[in-house]
């Protein structure tokens, strides 16, 4: 008899606590998309690694024998592709911040809240499968300007934000490696103009105890209410082969872009939302605002080694 199975993504976790391991087991057990592969520490990761194909790795960073930023250098030598989450506790923001810098695609805080697991693994296995082969002519092309208006929808911003994305790789701006990172970035602030701008969302409901349903629960009935649906979203992007700049702007009033609070700090960093902008400015090199506040400037250049 023939059969139909289709070879599940395979996710590797590796945490040095046996109740972590067991419970992000579960975890993707019970949702069923995925298969499962534990490790104790970054050696025996490393190990499994060289030895099977994994769609994703999710790592703890303070491990014996081998940790997270150990892993993950080991990984960018043997596999650049392969996205990385990795947990983080109150104190370990730096090597959260390193981790980033190293292709982590996210990091998640301990003590975790699962419902946060699931939509951050989906979200990076997707981003890594959408890569495309591009088309020569990228090697003639002296500068292009593509121009977009969308509706406040988070259904559409995947392939808004795939078609910004196509002219890096063959353009050399980045490696296929770092077009995960560009994308989340991208990702952060599109829907940020989304739900902060075009819908109107305060953005401290996040902060709420049940701050994620809350706010899931509003950004479904606002983006089919008259009143928001027509609040457009204008997306702006310019690319040469030495760069390129995507410009993003909302219907919305704006904020006091001048008196954000410092990401790096860690009592704003483990906010709900407050490692988005920590997330952009690792992986764009540069990043601006307009005067009032609702239209940002994020700026990818093409590094020196980026010639492939």
């Amino acid at each position: 008899m023939e059969s139909n199975h289709t070879e599940k993504p395979k996710i590797l976790i590796v945490d040095d606590e046996e109740v972590i391991r067991s419970l992000l087991a579960t975890l993707f057990q019970r949702d069923g998309r995925y298969d499962v592969d534990l490790a104790e520490d970054g050696e025996v990761a490393y190990h499994k690694l060289e030895a099977s194909t994994y769609s994703l790795v999710i790592t703890d960073l303070q491990m014996p024998n081998l940790g997270g930023l150990g892993l993950l250098r080991k990984i960018r030598e043997i596999n650049p592709f392969l996205p990385v989450v990795v947990f983080t506790g109150y104190g370990d923001m730096q090597d959260a911040i390193e981790a980033l810098r190293l292709g982590a695609v996210n990091f998640l805080r301990k003590p975790f809240e699962l419902r946060e697991i699931l939509p951050s693994v989906v979200r990076a296995i997707e981003v890594v499968g959408r890569a495309e082969r591009r088309k020569i002519i990228y090697d003639f092309l002296d500068s292009m300007e593509l121009n977009l208006t969308i509706p406040p929808r988070r259904e559409q911003t995947d392939p808004v934000i795939q078609h910004l994305l196509d002219p890096l790789v063959p353009l050399h701006i980045i490696p296929e490696a770092e077009m995960k990172n560009v994308f989340l970035a991208l990702d952060e602030v599109l829907n940020n103009a989304i739900a902060y701008g075009a819908l109107q969302i305060d953005s401290s409901v996040r902060d709420l105890p049940d701050g994620h349903m809350a706010y899931e629960q509003i950004v479904q009935e606002r983006e089919n209410h008259p009143e928001y649906a027509n609040r457009l979203i204008h997306l702006r992007a310019v690319y040469s082969p030495d760069e390129a700049i995507f410009h993003i702007k909302d219907p919305g009033e704006g904020f006091d872009h001048r008196n954000l609070p410092d990401p790096t700090n860690p009592e704003n960093l483990l906010r709900e939302h407050g490692r988005g902008l920590l997330l952009v400015r690792c992986f764009m090199d540069d990043l601006f605002f307009n005067e009032a506040g609702n239209e940002v400037t994020m700026i990818k250049r093409r590094q020196p080694s980026s010639t492939s």
